[in-house]
């Protein structure tokens, strides 16, 4: 009988997988500035507000670091550089890895245990979909709901996503499995370089970002409640930055050779 038991790592029948090859359980270091950044917060970054400024040519104050805001909540910067990747390599990912634990795995083999598409789908889209994902931040369990939205929806024109070739913008509502209970917001950038592309990741979490997916005046009411009680710990911040850091570099070092071998449409 087929046990349905989640565990970090590839076991046996995992090894059997044609992209088993890409399977690496040493994690590379994270970046020297992503280091530095982890151990110190600063006062200000990006607000949700002017995400769209991310189309801008350049770099802002904030690109590795956290912030901690007065009312509870957090934001989180981290660029990863990424030799010999293309955005369209990124936005495949997104929608690939998705319906399987296996291939999720491949991200952060320490960390992820666990991903499946809300709508039992597998095909590969991620738009308008939600990815049901268990992973460890840190030392926690992390059961989340990655509520995948159109960057248009963000605030970003037409005509800035129209060329994936340049740039790709993924865009999601962050919540709870469990609960109906939404708790954050992340925009990851992936841009065109001389020599690839780099992703700048951004994440809004609790405080004003909390809400109770519920339209009526009960959900709005528990909703500012819930801002004004729960108040994210500094460490929370550092965990994120770290696995963000993490995975990213990770999956980056195979991702041209995953996507030249698995994309049907490339």
């Amino acid at each position: 009988m087929k046990s349905n038991k989640k565990y970090i790592g590839y076991q046996t029948q995992d090894m059997a997988l044609p992209y088993a090859k890409f399977y690496n359980e040493s994690i590379r270091p994270i970046p020297e500035l992503v280091e530095k950044a982890i151990k110190k917060s600063i006062k200000q970054g990006l607000t949700l507000e002017n995400v769209r400024d991310l189309h801008n040519e350049g770099y802002h104050e904030l690109e590795n670091g956290y912030v901690l805001n007065h009312d509870g909540s957090l934001h989180v910067a981290v660029v990863t550089p990424m030799p010999k990747v293309s955005p369209e390599m990124w936005d495949w990912w997104f929608g690939w890895h998705g319906s399987q634990d296996n291939r999720y795995k491949l991200w952060h083999p320490k960390a992820h245990l666990s991903a499946v598409w809300a709508d039992g789908r597998e095909d590969v889209a991620y738009i308008g979909r939600t990815s049901n994902i268990q992973e460890y931040i840190g030392k926690k369990l992390e059961k989340a709901a990655i509520q995948f939205k159109n960057p248009i929806d963000m605030g970003f024109s037409a005509a800035a996503i129209a060329d994936k070739s340049k740039v790709v913008y993924v865009c999601a509502r962050l919540g709870y499995t469990d609960y109906p209970i939404d708790f954050g917001w992340l925009v990851h950038q992936i841009r065109k370089t001389e020599d690839g592309a780099e992703m700048r990741s951004r994440f809004w979490m609790g405080g004003k970002y909390i809400a109770i997916r519920s339209q009526n005046l009960l959900g709005a009411a528990a909703s500012k409640t819930l801002q004004k009680l729960v108040k994210l710990p500094e460490q929370q911040a550092k965990d994120l930055m770290t696995h963000c850091s993490e995975e990213m570099n990770h999956l980056a070092a195979f991702l041209p050779d995953l996507y030249k071998e698995f994309n049907e449409n490339h």
